[in-house]
């Protein structure tokens, strides 16, 4: 008897060879005032999502992005994406969300722990209907420290604390982490693992891609409120943003308080 095996292959078109992109947002929002260099408006937000849409962009979940960088059989989009929050502002929710889900997509909000319920940030039940609609939640730590000043059991607890308590709240696992303010060591790589995280985000330019990349050690591209949009765009669709282009500044880390 032939026995013939069919597997699906964890590699995207032709055209996403160079890897697959992930943006990084913060708040989407007509005030300013709050950290203004990462505040983009809903208007600017909404014709982003828009122009992705249009062009044949499709988000991909967490589990995806980690089943490609271990080159395990997953399925792709032709031209797959990935959309990012870090902190967990109330506008992700007001704003963003509608707008995600206006044109299909979804996304992945890195929550701080301290942040949840706190004014001006996401509750619990906006991050339950969230989640509940497309809406992927991962860890951003508990207190929004700087994670390479830390050792032992109080590292370890950033990531373990924060993952405990949005697994309460949306009743699902929590499989991804970004590292605040970008900042990683060994020792938090490798607490990020202990916690049982499949995954990790810096904010390394770029794109991710197997063999080049480690899922500890994930690249974005931050969106700034003055971020040539269509310019990056161009280098998106034809996946290969530039180095240059996408580097985090002093700018960030200037204006990136501590949540």
């Amino acid at each position: 008897m032939l026995v013939i095996f069919v597997f699906t292959v964890s590699v995207a078109s032709a055209q996403y060879n160079n890897g697959i992109p992930v943006l990084l947002y913060h708040h989407v929002s007509q005030d300013k005032t709050d950290l203004p260099g990462l505040t983009v408006t809903p208007d600017e937000f909404s014709r982003q999502m828009t122009m992705l849409k249009q062009a044949g962009f499709e988000t991909i979940s967490p589990k995806t992005l980690i089943a490609y960088m271990r080159q395990e059989p997953v399925t792709l989009p032709p031209k797959p994406i990935m959309i990012t929050f870090d902190d967990g502002y109330e506008d992700n929710y007001t704003e963003a969300f509608p707008i995600l889900k206006q044109v299909g997509f979804s996304a992945v909000v890195f929550m701080t722990g301290v942040n949840v319920d706190r004014e001006m940030r996401l509750s619990q039940k906006q991050i339950k209907e969230m989640s509940d609609n497309g809406i992927y939640f991962g860890g951003h730590s508990f207190t929004h420290r700087d994670l390479t000043t830390l050792k032992g059991k109080d590292l370890y607890r950033e990531m373990e604390d924060v993952k405990k308590l949005i697994q309460w709240v949306t009743k699902k696992d929590v499989d991804v982490f970004a590292y605040p303010f970008g900042y990683f060591t060994l020792d938090a790589w490798e607490a990020t693992e202990a916690a049982g995280y499949q995954a990790a985000f810096t904010v390394l330019p770029g794109l991710n891609k197997p063999e080049q990349d480690n899922e500890f050690l994930l690249r974005r591209i931050p969106i700034y409120n003055n971020t040539d949009f269509a310019v990056l765009f161009k280098l998106l669709d034809a996946n290969r943003p530039k180095t240059k282009l996408l580097e985090y500044t002093p700018y960030y880390r200037n204006e990136q308080t501590a949540e």
